[in-house]
């Protein structure tokens, strides 16, 4: 029992804590906007573009073709081994 009452008698002879400090709200700094200003009308392919382009658009035809017939022989060699 004497413990239990020196127990109290320290939570009594401790200082209450201090109250807590006020809330301020940190406002961060945002760095400056910056816009670059866009072409109101979208430039002409330029004719190297507009040849890369057009060598793209038939190397995908190709690769179309070629997958195609790749397709088809498998198939056909699925039917024969059967």
């Amino acid at each position: 029992m004497q413990n239990r009452c020196h127990r109290q008698r320290q939570a009594a002879e401790r200082p209450s804590a201090p109250p807590p400090a006020p809330i301020v709200p940190l406002r961060a700094e945002e760095p400056p906007v910056r816009r670059w200003p866009h072409p109101i009308q979208p430039d002409l392919p330029q004719p190297d573009l507009h040849y890369v382009c057009c060598t793209l658009a038939y190397q995908n035809q190709l690769l179309a073709d070629i997958k195609a017939l790749l397709e088809t022989i498998a198939q056909d060699t699925s039917e024969n081994c059967k």
